[in-house]
C-alpha cells in the first residue's frame, strides 16, 4: 500500500516547533522512519532553547529535512505558512513537535483519507491518553494540529491566518466550512502530546493555556463578524434593488 501511495500522491510534512528541545528528535525520528514521504519541513519559530541545534544535527544524518529558522517568534500560523511554502508536494501533513508515540501507520492512516479523494481535509485526534487531553479533543476536533491538506489550499488558507499566533486550528477549519470542504476524522491510537504544564511551570503553563483559548474566541468572533457584515451587504442590496423598482 505504501508503494501505490508513493507513486499516486506526494506527501510533506510540515512541523513547526517552539522550544521543544525536549520533545522534537522523538517527532523527527518517526516521521524520518517513513519511506513514503518526500520532503520533511521544520519551522523554528524563535525557540529559545535548543531546538535549532537538534533539528539542524539531525538534517545532516536526513536529507528529507530541511531546517527554517524564523530568527523572531511569529505564532504557529505564520511557522506553518512558511513551511508549506517550501513544499513541493501534492498533500501536507501538520504535526505538533511534541507528540508521543507517532508511528508509521498513524501517517498513512491520515494520508489515506486524503488519497481516496473523500475529502479536502482530514483531521487526527487522539482516543487514549490524559482525560483532560482527549476531551477536549473528542468534541472540538478543529482544535487537532494533526491535519492533512492539499497543499495548494493549505496555503491559500494559512494566508488570512498568518498574523495569529493561536488559534490557527480554528481558522483552517471555519475556512474549510466557508468554503465547502467535506472534512473528515481519523482516530490515532496510542499517541498523545505533553501537557502545556509538564514543559513549563504551572502558571506558565495556565497562562499560555489562557492566551491560546483566548484567540481561538478571537478567531471565531472575526469570523461572525465577517458573517455578519456579508448578511447586511445581501439585505442593503435587496432593500435598493426593490427601492429602484
Amino acid at each position: 500500500m505504501e508503494n501505490s501511495l508513493e507513486q499516486s500522491r506526494t506527501v510533506g510534512i510540515v512541523i513547526p516547533a517552539f522550544n521543544e528541545a525536549e520533545n522534537l528528535l522523538l517527532v523527527l525520528n518517526s516521521v524520518s522512519a517513513v519511506e513514503w514521504v518526500q520532503d520533511i519541513v521544520l519551522v523554528d519559530d524563535g525557540s529559545t532553547d535548543a531546538t535549532l541545534e537538534i533539528a539542524q544535527r539531525k538534517a545532516e544524518q536526513e536529507s528529507r529535512l530541511v531546517v527554517i529558522h524564523l530568527t523572531e517568534n511569529q505564532g504557529k500560523a505564520a511557522a506553518m505558512l512558511a513551511g508549506v511554502k517550501a513544499l513541493h508536494t501534492d498533500l501536507v501533513i501538520f504535526l505538533d513537535a511534541d507528540l508521543v508515540g507517532l508511528k508509521p501507520h498513524h501517517l498513512l492512516q491520515l494520508v489515506s483519507l486524503q488519497r481516496a479523494g473523500s475529502s479536502e481535509m482530514a483531521v487526527a485526534v487522539f482516543q487514549i491518553g490524559r482525560i483532560l487531553k482527549n476531551v477536549p479533543q473528542r468534541f472540538v476536533p478543529q482544535l487537532s494540529g494533526q491535519r492533512c491538506l492539499w497543499r495548494d489550499e493549505a496555503e491559500e488558507a494559512l494566508l488570512p491566518l498568518s498574523a495569529d499566533r493561536y488559534g490557527v486550528e480554528t481558522g483552517l477549519t471555519l475556512h474549510a466550512r466557508n468554503h465547502h470542504w467535506k472534512i473528515r476524522k481519523t482516530i490515532w491510537y496510542g499517541i498523545t502530546h505533553h501537557m502545556v504544564w509538564q514543559k513549563r511551570r504551572v502558571i506558565d503553563g495556565l497562562q499560555n493555556r489562557w492566551q491560546m483559548y483566548s484567540q481561538i474566541m478571537t478567531v471565531l468572533a472575526r469570523h461572525r463578524n465577517l458573517n455578519k457584515r456579508g448578511i447586511q451587504r445581501v439585505r442593503s442590496s435587496k432593500k435598493i434593488r426593490l427601492t429602484l423598482r
